[in-house]
């Protein structure tokens, strides 16, 4: 059996829009169960935090930052973010920033009543946000979406928002997580959207050695690419 399949760039439906409001609403909540039990929302959660505490001992004694969710979905890792900095004593700004506005109708309905939540609409690739205006930039699955000019563009523009870093998890393409979705969608895919977007992702995906070759590519300096159980990918920018 081939352990890394070979990469089909095919469109997920929800980024095109597919479906009603309704079905679109149950696959961000199928997204958020994958990212809660799959890993995902623990590798931003890590690297973002480590990030945060180096920039409060570099620069000062203030606890307070500012952190930009690019592609959030429904806005579950801000919320875990804003929650988790509360008890880490940290005091966040969380902006939760997506293209897609029925993405952000649904995020409206998790972060009512969380003031540090903040969603607005915008273009990845043209950030709303003047040079180091942000502490740490973040995005999760969202990297897949995107081939290797692109991503290339996308990470200069995270480098140029951010004053911290910016960090990324993704999937890794290969063909176990493949086979463990088939065999687990019916606990985690109760959308179709899901069931077609999870096996488009993985095969649009990336191996490790793939990122790190398009993350050379780019010159930035001090970016580290790791691969993360369970094929996971976090990629990590310093600029500290």
């Amino acid at each position: 059996m081939r352990l890394t399949p070979r990469q089909i760039n095919r469109e997920e439906l929800l980024d095109s829009s597919h479906g009603s409001p309704a079905e679109a609403r149950r696959s961000l909540h199928d997204i958020r169960r994958i990212n809660a039990y799959l890993g995902g929302a623990q590798v931003v959660m890590d690297a973002t935090f480590k990030l945060l505490e180096a920039g409060a001992r570099l620069n000062s004694t203030s606890r307070r930052a500012t952190i930009l969710d690019v592609g959030t979905g429904s806005a579950d890792i801000p919320l875990r973010l804003a929650r988790s900095g509360r008890k880490r004593r940290f005091n966040l700004r969380v902006m939760a920033l997506d293209n897609n506005w029925r993405h952000l109708q649904t995020a409206r309905e998790y972060v009512a009543g969380s003031p540090d939540i903040h969603l607005l609409q915008g273009d990845a690739f043209h950030l709303p946000f003047a040079d180091g205006a942000v502490d740490v930039v973040i995005a999760s699955l969202f990297l897949h979406h995107f081939r290797p000019p692109q991503i290339d563009l996308l990470l200069r523009e995270f480098q140029r928002v951010s004053r911290v870093g910016w960090v990324i998890n993704d999937l890794v393409r290969h063909v176990v997580p493949l086979v463990f979705f088939r065999l687990t969608a019916p606990i985690f895919a109760r959308s179709y959207i899901t069931r077609h977007d999870a096996v488009a992702s993985i095969l649009r995906g990336y191996t490790t050695a793939e990122m790190r070759r398009i993350v050379a590519a780019t010159k930035l300096q001090n970016v580290t690419v790791r691969e993360r159980f369970p094929y996971r990918m976090s990629i990590v920018g310093e600029k500290l």
